[in-house]
């Protein structure tokens, strides 16, 4: 069944949302956007979080150490590499906190997907696909999910969608792209960044319900 991961998590109490809604990984922003929180609050979400629940932080790391920093001052599961790192970088990342999992984003829209997207498949745990924008990410809006469709036929990492995905589009994403999990931020969230537990509910039951009868 399709994983679901809510990003831009701020606070405890909307990290807790997230698990009663049955989300199976919760992400935290490091990197700069409106959902950016300090590395004390990323790390007492990650502690509130019980033990089958994916912690996933986000960042566009200057070097590797900066990464490395954030890993032993917060505690994750993952780091999500959401700017321009090298695959060489994430060799480095790999030996030095080997117990993180690493999920590299490539951006849709600027052309050459699927190159990009091997250019990782040795190196990260999973390809992320997200619509191109001049902050890398976090647009609220949608990309060509043809092109997603043809990065999950061409490389054998697991890909997680992201990019405008909202209750009432998830499920035509997923049946289109067959991706290994969708992430969702704006979409999910009531005025004021907060998350939205109706919303949530459907985006969930919604994604993971897309194939059945298939």
């Amino acid at each position: 069944m399709i994983k679901v991961k809510i990003c831009g998590v701020r606070t405890v109490d909307d990290a807790l949302k997230c698990v009663e809604c049955g989300a199976d990984a919760v992400g935290m922003l490091l990197a700069p956007s409106p959902r950016r929180i300090p590395i004390e609050r990323a790390r007492d979400i990650e502690k509130s979080l019980p033990p089958f629940v994916t912690s996933v932080i986000v960042l566009m790391p200057a070097t590797v150490e900066e990464a490395i920093e954030a890993v032993h001052e917060i505690g994750p599961d993952a780091i999500q590499l959401q700017g321009d790192e090298s695959p060489e970088m994430l060799e480095e990342m790999r030996r030095e906190i080997p117990g993180v999992r690493l999920i590299k984003a490539v951006h849709v829209g600027s052309g050459g997907e699927v190159e990009k997207a091997r250019m990782y498949e040795g190196v990260a745990d999973a390809i992320l696909l997200d619509t191109m924008s001049p902050n890398r990410g976090g647009s609220g809006k949608t990309h060509d999910w043809a092109v997603s469709a043809k990065v999950v036929d061409s490389i054998r990492k697991p890909v997680v969608l992201a990019g405008g995905l909202r209750p009432e589009n998830v499920a035509e994403a997923v049946r289109m792209v067959r991706p290994y999990a969708v992430d969702v931020a704006s979409g999910v969230e009531s005025p004021g960044l907060v998350k939205d537990v109706e919303l949530m509910r459907e985006f969930i039951r919604n994604a993971k319900e897309a194939l059945d009868g298939r």
